[in-house]
């Protein structure tokens, strides 16, 4: 009997081994799969923009560099070097590490897009959808990336609307309140149609007289997004207007399961009395955190593709 059960014991451990191994192949990519990005930045911002990608934990493939209208590139990113020469902890010592998980990392690399203009060169404006990407297991292939612009530089200007305090939560929710140096009106706030069913804006205005930002801002306690219970932006009569020291707010909110990456600087657009146009910048921040159903979604999505 005792020797039935040391047999059966071993019978068991082997068939869960062999389901292991069926599993860990199963979820091992062909390929590096390249999350969407929605990027619009000027390009005098001085940041890098970044590229997110899910790569297998056993044997990482990592982006080198990015090709585009023929220019290519490379993945600057801190760490690169410590992959490319093999270091045994450098899956634990990269800062590039977005999230870990049992089989597949998401990676970042960094890019510095004032390589796209050669010096002397006035910057001119870049759209992008398709990219070819070179990974350090060989694989170079064109990827749908979303859509990335880099818009020309402008000249620096006086501003009127300025950034007063700002905050944000875990949950993809960003307010910022804004007031106003001279007498302005402004324009309806637009989320990018790339971005419009992942955004939403509402806005916190009182009126011409309004000089006392929300308790909600002065304190820094942010509510959630169902909590909040200002109007949201497309249910606003615009254009808004503001008298010197005015003060209107923004709640911000960003789908935190998102899949999508944001990094873009939006342009709020107002004008003053006499006609001259007014910019402010709204900043949208959103790193994808995938959870274990979207990893796996993404991984069968991308089997049926190959």
């Amino acid at each position: 009997m005792k020797r039935w059960w040391f047999w059966g014991a071993l019978m068991l451990i082997a068939v869960a081994w062999a389901i292991n191994i069926a599993i860990y192949e199963t979820e091992q990519l062909e390929e590096p799969i390249v999350l969407k990005h929605y990027i619009e930045l000027p390009m005098e911002q001085t940041h890098f923009f970044k590229i997110y990608y899910l790569t297998n934990k056993n044997n990482p493939a990592i982006l080198q560099s990015l090709e585009v209208n023929g220019l290519s590139i490379p993945n600057i990113s801190s760490s690169n070097d410590m992959w490319l020469y093999g270091n045994e902890n450098s899956i634990y010592n990269t800062p590039n590490i977005v999230q870990e998980f049992t089989h597949h990392l998401l990676l970042e690399g960094h890019f510095d897009h004032s390589m796209l203009s050669p010096e002397g060169v006035e910057d001119k404006p870049f759209t992008w959808n398709n990219v070819i990407l070179s990974f350090g297991d060989s694989t170079i292939k064109e990827y749908n990336i979303g859509e990335i612009h880099f818009n020309s530089s402008r000249v620096k200007e006086e501003h009127k609307l300025s950034s007063m305090s700002s905050g944000g939560t875990s949950n993809g929710l960003h307010s910022t309140i804004y007031v106003a140096e001279e007498q302005l009106k402004m324009d309806e706030v637009i989320v990018p149609i790339y971005i419009t069913q992942d955004v939403q804006v509402k806005v916190h205005y009182e009126g011409e007289k309004a000089r006392v930002p929300d308790a909600v801002y002065q304190a820094g306690n942010m509510p959630d997004w169902d909590d909040v219970s200002q109007p949201l932006a497309k249910d606003i009569d615009w254009p808004i207007s503001l008298e010197p020291q005015g003060t209107v707010g923004l709640y911000v909110q960003i789908d935190p399961t998102l899949t999508t990456a944001i990094d873009a600087r939006i342009d709020w657009e107002g004008k003053t009395v006499d006609g001259q146009k007014v910019i402010a910048p709204v900043s949208l921040q959103h790193i994808p955190q995938l959870t274990t159903e979207s990893l796996h979604q993404m991984i069968k999505k991308a089997g049926e593709t190959q």
